[in-house]
């Protein structure tokens, strides 16, 4: 019988024949499952873990890669991959704990900024070092544009209040000067990330979701609407942007997307998670879109200080998850490495282990990537990691005990082991085998194994070479009933 790898939805039963339990490292396909790369590092570390990470491109056409640190701002040297320091006046500077910069492009100009420090910007044309932004704007965790006002939001000494600044000009925050004006939500709670849509922007706070729209006519520049008054984004750094006035956020009921609040981990991943993450950590969830894969990670910690990251794919609606872990996760452009370049990757060019049409000597495209725990940054794009993926429990014989022969696994990976892990009624702990090799010629593997139900459990090592697993043919005897 055809016994399929299903997606990956924890919270359902063991015996739901479309979902499976364990699915660990590997990405979600149309039909069935695709390896999930490891992380390359290719850079210089920076001097402590990243807080913020954004690229940028010039009117030149090049691709800038900014970071921030706690006391820092630095731009990648894509001849060296070393770190160049563009620290301003205020710096060293003093990002809070649990918070990181925001980074926004108004025109030629970067803004960056936190709670801690004045909001800085840096010219991506012609600057050389990060500066106070002029006008005296307040300090503010996010920065977004709406239209052509720089709004920034969730301010140092007014957590639910929004500032926008003169119309086109980051330099003006007089209210009621070209169109500089301020709000304070009196419900809502504060405010968790701003994010820019068509005409205006959105507002996520605690326990509900605004909009903002840019005003046409009248007195005022801009108005606000509430769009969802029953839920908001309980963990800031959760929310991810997918596409214009499209996101994703994890609300204080589960993974939610869009401003209506789509439940999309409801009775597929929301118990699991609620379970298996450190609730007291829950402001250090982060979440980001990868926009190749289609995919929004989510990082979180179990209660021992493991990280964990859960991935939904948004284009199949569909739940992976992985045992990755890294400082800081963020989408940037491949910068692209020259012949001379390889010399600052690799000691010799049998050490090069991937393609040479990899986005990673390409350059240019927009990529998921992170900082490891070394402070060094680099891309998904390594072989293969360890993959551990589970069908659910089955009957092979409805009504009565199996006797399992053999199964036969649809994949071309060449390199893996099939484990049957049986139980003599619903309910029963399984009972494991010992992890088959496929035979040579036929890539059949064996067992010797009666159950009233049965599991398969396929490992494939780290580094082997595969593109796909959709399933298992698997061949069993009647065994009677008991």
């Amino acid at each position: 019988m055809m016994v399929p790898f299903p997606p990956w939805e924890p919270d359902r039963a063991d015996y739901s024949p479309g979902a499976s339990p364990v699915i660990t490292n590997a990405l979600p396909a149309r039909d069935g499952w695709r390896p999930l790369p490891d992380l390359t590092t290719f850079t210089d570390a920076l001097p402590s873990a990243c807080k913020g990470a954004v690229k940028v491109r010039n009117k030149a056409g090049e691709f800038r890669i900014i970071a921030g640190t706690e006391t820092g701002l630095y731009e990648l040297n894509t001849s060296d991959y070393s770190w160049t320091d563009l620290s301003g006046t205020s710096a060293p500077y003093n990002v809070p704990s649990g918070d990181v910069w925001s980074f926004e492009l108004f025109g030629s100009y970067l803004i960056a900024t936190n709670l801690g420090d004045p909001v800085q910007y840096f010219d991506i044309d012609v600057g050389s070092t990060f500066a106070d932004l002029p006008g005296s704007p307040p300090r503010a965790r996010y920065a977004t544009t709406a239209g052509e006002f720089l709004v920034l939001a969730h301010l140092a000494d007014q957590p639910n209040r929004i500032h926008l600044s003169a119309l086109g000009d980051a330099s003006g925050w007089t209210i009621g000067v070209d169109g500089s004006d301020a709000q304070t939500f009196p419900d809502g709670e504060e405010i968790m990330g701003v994010i820019g849509a068509e005409a205006g922007a959105v507002i996520i706070q605690r326990t509900k979701i605004r909009r903002l729209n840019i005003a046409q006519a009248g007195d005022y520049s801009f108005t606000t609407q509430v769009v969802n008054p029953d839920r908001g984004a309980i963990s800031p750094r959760s929310i991810a942007q997918i596409g214009p006035g499209q996101f994703f956020y994890y609300s204080s009921d589960g993974f939610c997307l869009g401003a209506e609040g789509r439940m999309i981990g409801a009775e597929r991943v929301d118990r699991w998670f609620q379970s298996t993450f450190d609730s007291t950590r829950i402001g250090e969830i982060k979440s980001v879109a990868d926009p190749f894969n289609k995919i929004v990670w989510t990082q979180a910690e179990d209660p021992t200080g493991t990280k964990f990251l859960v991935g939904y794919n948004w284009q199949l609606d569909r739940w992976c998850h992985a045992d990755n872990n890294v400082s800081e996760m963020v989408v940037l452009t491949t910068p692209g490495v020259t012949w001379d370049g390889l010399a600052n990757l690799y000691t010799t060019i049998d050490e090069v282990n991937l393609p040479f049409d990899d986005a990673l000597f390409t350059g240019g495209a927009p990529r998921f990537a992170a900082f490891d725990t070394d402070n060094k940054l680099g891309f998904f794009t390594g072989s293969a990691r360890a993959a551990t993926l589970e069908t659910a429990d089955i009957e092979m014989s409805p009504g009565s005990l199996s006797f399992l022969r053999e199964a036969r696994v649809y994949t071309d990976a060449t390199d893996f082991t099939l484990k049957a892990g049986t139980a003599d009624y619903h309910g029963q702990a399984l009972t494991w085998s010992s992890a088959v090799t496929p035979y040579s010629s036929t890539r059949t593997c064996h067992f010797r194994s009666t159950g009233r139900t049965h599991r398969f459990r396929m490992e494939v090592a780290a580094g082997v070479e595969w593109n796909h697993v959709t399933g298992l043919e698997a061949t069993a005897n009647r065994a009677g009933k008991r």
